[in-house]
C-alpha cells in the first residue's frame, strides 16, 4: 500500500514577527520575576522583620531598657498589626514605665486578639499591685507566685518592689527587693530601686554602694552616674567627687538638664566662674527657664557686680523654683543683696519650713523602719506634708496608713478636708463618713 503524502512543513514565521515575540516573552518573564519578589518581599523579608523585632523587644525587655523595647514593638506592630503578643508586651512595657493608662489600652487590645487568659489575667494584677500599692489577696496572691517560682517571678517581683514604693511602704519595698536581688544577682534594676530607698533614708553610704553596683552591671548607666553626682554633692558635700560622675554622665549624654546644672554647680563651688557659665549656656541654651540653670546665673552674674542681669535671672528663677529648703534659702539671700527684702522674706521663711518638714519626717521615716505598720505615723507623715502644701505626696502618706488600718479616722479625716478644700465633695463626704463610722 503506497504510503501518505506527508504535509509539508508550514513555513517559518517570517522574521519581523518571531522578532516581535521576544519582547513578549520578556515582559512575561519579567513580571513574573518582579511578582515573585515581591511576594517574597511580603511573606518573608517583612515576617523576618517582624520576628526580628520582636525578639529584640524581649531582650530589652529582659534588660529592663523599656524605650527601647517599646521602639521594636511599634516596629513589630508596622509589619503585624494584628499580633496579640506585641499588644501585650507594649502593655507590659507601659506599666513597667508607670504608664498605667497605656498599659491597659494596649492590654484591652490583646484580650480582643486572643491573648493568652492566664497572662491577661496576671497582667491586670499586676497594675493594680504597682497603681495603688500591693494589699489584700491581690498582695498574697502575687507573693505567693513569687515564693513558687512562677515563670514570671521577675516581673512580679519588679512589680511589688515599685507598687510598695509608690504607696510609701520602702520597708516592705527593700524586703522583695532583697529576693529579687538574691534569685537574679545580675540584675542591675532592684539595685537602682534599693539605692532610692536608701537615700530617702538618708542612708548616703548604703545609696552610694547600691549606686556604684549598677555600674558594675551596666557599665556607664546615665541614671546610676546621674544619682551618684548628685548624692556626693547634696549629701556628702564632696565637689569634686560630684564632677567626675557628671562629666561621665555628659559623655554619654552631652545634653543631659542634670549633668549640665551638676557640673555648673560644681565648678562655681570650686571657683570656675568661667567653666560655669560655659556649662550653664549649654543648659540654658537648651532650656532657658530652667529655674535652677537660672539661679546659679544669677550668683555668679551678682559676684560680678552685674546686678541688674543677677535680678533679672533671680527673678526667673523664682518662677519655678524646685521647693526646697536649699534653693529657697540661696534665692533669699539673692533677694536681700538687691534690697528685695520682701521677697527675701518669703523665701527664706519657706526654706526654714521645709527644713523643719524634712527633720520632722526624718525621725517619723526612722521611727518607721522599726515599726513599718504604724498608721499614726504614716498619717503624721502626711498631714505634715499637707500643711506644707505638698499635696500629692502627703495624699499617698495618708493612702498608705490606710492601707496598713482602713479604719483609721484620723487619716480618713484628714483626707476629707484635703478634699474638701480642692473641691472634690464626693471624696470628701466619703471620708468624712469613714472618719465617724463607728468601730
Amino acid at each position: 500500500m503506497a504510503a501518505k503524502p506527508r504535509k509539508p512543513l508550514a513555513p517559518p514565521p517570517p522574521l519581523q514577527a518571531q522578532r516581535s515575540a521576544l519582547p513578549v516573552k520578556a515582559g512575561i518573564a519579567f513580571l513574573v520575576v518582579v511578582a515573585l519578589g515581591w511576594a517574597g518581599y511580603t511573606f518573608l523579608y517583612l515576617d523576618w522583620r517582624a520576628d526580628r523585632a520582636l525578639e529584640s523587644a524581649r531582650q530589652a525587655s529582659r534588660e529592663f531598657e523599656y524605650d527601647t523595647a517599646r521602639d521594636h514593638l511599634q516596629t513589630l506592630l508596622h509589619f503585624r498589626p494584628k499580633s496579640a503578643e506585641g499588644y501585650f508586651l507594649l502593655a507590659r512595657i507601659g506599666r513597667q514605665s508607670d504608664d498605667l493608662a497605656a498599659a491597659r489600652k494596649h492590654l484591652a487590645e490583646a484580650k480582643k486578639l486572643g491573648w493568652p487568659r492566664d497572662d491577661l489575667e496576671l497582667e491586670e494584677h499586676l497594675i493594680e499591685a504597682q497603681e495603688s500599692g500591693p494589699r489584700g489577696e491581690n498582695e498574697k496572691a502575687l507573693q505567693a507566685l513569687v515564693l513558687a517560682r512562677h515563670p514570671a517571678e521577675r516581673v512580679v517581683l519588679e512589680a511589688l518592689a515599685k507598687g510598695y514604693v509608690n504607696a510609701h511602704l520602702p520597708v516592705a519595698a527593700e524586703k522583695w527587693l532583697t529576693i529579687w536581688i538574691g534569685r537574679f544577682p545580675e540584675d542591675w534594676l532592684p539595685h537602682l530601686l534599693r539605692g532610692e530607698i536608701m537615700a530617702g533614708f538618708n542612708s548616703a553610704a548604703e545609696a552610694r554602694g547600691e549606686y556604684l553596683r549598677v555600674l558594675e552591671l551596666r557599665p556607664s548607666y546615665p541614671a546610676a552616674l546621674r544619682r551618684l553626682g548628685q548624692l556626693e554633692l547634696n549629701a556628702n558635700r564632696n565637689p569634686e567627687a560630684a564632677a567626675g560622675y557628671f562629666a561621665a554622665l555628659l559623655e554619654v549624654r552631652p545634653d543631659d538638664p542634670d549633668g549640665l546644672f551638676g557640673q555648673a554647680e560644681c565648678r562655681r563651688i570650686g571657683g570656675d566662674a568661667a567653666g560655669a557659665r560655659g556649662s550653664l549656656d549649654r543648659l540654658l541654651a537648651r532650656d532657658p527657664d530652667h529655674s535652677l540653670g537660672r539661679l546659679v546665673y544669677a550668683e555668679l552674674d551678682a559676684d560680678a557686680g552685674r546686678s541688674e542681669e543677677a535680678l533679672a535671672s533671680a527673678l526667673r528663677a523664682a518662677v519655678s523654683l524646685p521647693d526646697e529648703p536649699e534653693y529657697h534659702y540661696r534665692l533669699g539671700i539673692l533677694f536681700n543683696r538687691f534690697g528685695k527684702s520682701e521677697e527675701a522674706a518669703l523665701h527664706s521663711a519657706r526654706s526654714a519650713q521645709l527644713t523643719e518638714l524634712y527633720r520632722k519626717t526624718s525621725e517619723w521615716t526612722a521611727q518607721l523602719l522599726q515599726d513599718p505598720t504604724n498608721a499614726d505615723l504614716r498619717c503624721l507623715i502626711g498631714e505634715e506634708l499637707l500643711r506644707l502644701d505638698r499635696y500629692e505626696t502627703g495624699v499617698a502618706w495618708l493612702s498608705s496608713a490606710l492601707l496598713e488600718k482602713p479604719d483609721h479616722r484620723p487619716s480618713h479625716r484628714a483626707l476629707a478636708a484635703y478634699y474638701l478644700k480642692i473641691g472634690d465633695a464626693g471624696r470628701a463626704d466619703s471620708h468624712r463618713r469613714l472618719a465617724e463610722a463607728k468601730q
